[in-house]
């Protein structure tokens, strides 16, 4: 028969994880909100309507196509660690897990070449299982110091990495842990630690790319939009 004491513990215990696990939703939402707010203004310049898609608290997906930019379709989604769990979420910051969003995308110019840049910390770096001999060493001055630059192309690679692309890595070498370019869809692949801060960065790094991509493809196209020219879409 379970005492009194015994019940006391049980009811406080039910009441402490459910209010942790309200507090923890909140939580969630008050980022998707704040993240919301930062990525709504960056994509004025690509496009006026986007498709959005809620995951409850665990985050959310944007969508858009854009005519004027050097990309066709781009995906990004936000994904949110289960704060509605306190167990869960010490260990996932005890693993090094983070808040992470993901930009996919395609490019009308479809690359013929592999590049995999990766933290040298990132969580992602299993992950990314390049085998020997398809993907060689890139030599990236000094974004080597806090990534690794592989390819299946280096000489490509390094000419990509000339056209910008070096600089907008560089801006966001704090929060990304993974770029990729692939000749499989998504073409262009980011991924990083969500900061507010680093929303229009990393849609700078995917539209430098994707210019850098079409020129090396030699495939005509109109400039594309930048900070400089927020008008219609």
């Amino acid at each position: 028969m379970v005492s009194t004491w015994e019940m006391a513990m049980i009811t406080g215990l039910t009441v402490l994880f459910i209010a942790l696990y309200a507090l923890g939703s909140v939580w969630n939402k008050r980022i998707q909100r704040s993240f919301w707010k930062a990525l709504s203004k960056e994509l004025k310049r690509y496009s006026r309507r986007v498709s959005y898609k809620s995951f409850g608290s665990s985050g959310f997906k944007v969508a858009f196509r854009s005519s004027s930019a050097p990309f066709s379709k781009v995906e990004i989604d936000l994904v949110l660690l289960a704060r509605e769990m306190p167990l869960y979420l010490l260990a996932a910051y005890a693993a090094g897990r983070r808040d992470r969003v993901i930009v996919k995308a395609n490019v009308p110019a479809r690359p013929d070449f592999h590049l995999e840049v990766f933290g040298k910390g990132s969580s992602l770096r299993r992950e990314v299982e390049l085998k020997a001999g398809k993907f060689k060493h890139v030599e990236a001055g000094g974004l080597s110091k806090f990534m690794e630059v592989r390819s299946t192309s280096p000489r490509k690679a390094a000419n990509l990495l000339s056209k910008g692309v070096f600089e907008r890595l560089m801006a966001v070498r704090q929060c990304l842990e993974r770029f990729s370019i692939s000749r499989r869809e998504p073409h262009v692949l980011i991924v990083c630690r969500r900061d507010e801060a680093m929303v229009g960065p990393v849609l700078d790094l995917l539209e430098t790319t994707a210019k850098a991509l079409r020129e090396l493809s030699g495939a005509p196209g109109a400039e594309a939009p930048t900070r400089g020219r927020r008008g219609r879409r």
